[in-house]
C-alpha cells in the first residue's frame, strides 16, 4: 500500500500569532481561518507551504492531554528553501527566534542548514541540498 505524509496538526497558544509567525517569517500560504464569531480567537488556521499543510489548533481545548509535557518536543520538522543563507537573512530580519543553531553550517552530509523555533516551541530545520541530490526527501 502506497502512502505519503500530507500534513501535521500543530497545537498552539495563540493560533492567531502563530498563523502570523508561519505565513510572514516561513512564507506559509494561508487557506483558511475558522473562528466561532468575528471577535472570537481562531479556533482553525490551515496554510500551506508547497504540497504539505499545516493545520494550526488552539492547544487549550485539549489542556488534559498537554499535562506534563512541552509541545513540540521530540519532534523536529524540515523545510528545503533554494537558498538558506537568503532565508536565514528574511528570518532575522522578521525577527524570528533564532538562537537554537545560529547562522547556517555545512553539513557533512550535504546539507546547508540552521534551525529557528516557532512561538510554541517546534524546532525547524530550514536546509538547503547540496549534495548534488544525494539525499532528496
Amino acid at each position: 500500500m502506497a502512502a505519503r505524509v500530507t500534513s501535521v496538526f500543530l497545537y498552539v497558544k495563540d493560533v492567531r500569532k502563530s498563523l502570523e509567525f508561519y505565513n510572514e517569517v516561513v512564507g506559509a500560504e494561508v487557506v483558511q481561518v475558522h473562528a466561532e464569531s468575528e471577535t472570537a480567537p481562531y479556533s482553525l488556521a490551515i496554510l500551506r507551504i508547497g504540497q504539505f499543510t499545516m493545520m494550526l489548533h488552539p492547544q487549550e481545548p485539549h489542556a488534559d492531554e498537554f499535562t506534563n509535557t512541552r509541545v513540540g518536543v521530540g519532534m523536529h520538522l524540515q523545510i528545503q528553501v533554494p537558498d538558506v543563507d537568503a532565508f536565514y537573512q528574511h528570518c532575522i530580519d522578521e525577527g524570528a527566534y533564532l538562537s537554537v543553531s545560529g547562522e547556517p553550517t555545512d553539513q557533512n552530509w550535504g546539507w546547508r542548514e540552521f534551525a529557528l523555533r516557532d512561538p510554541d516551541g517546534y524546532v525547524w530545520s530550514i536546509y538547503q541540498d547540496k549534495s548534488g541530490g544525494q539525499w532528496t526527501v
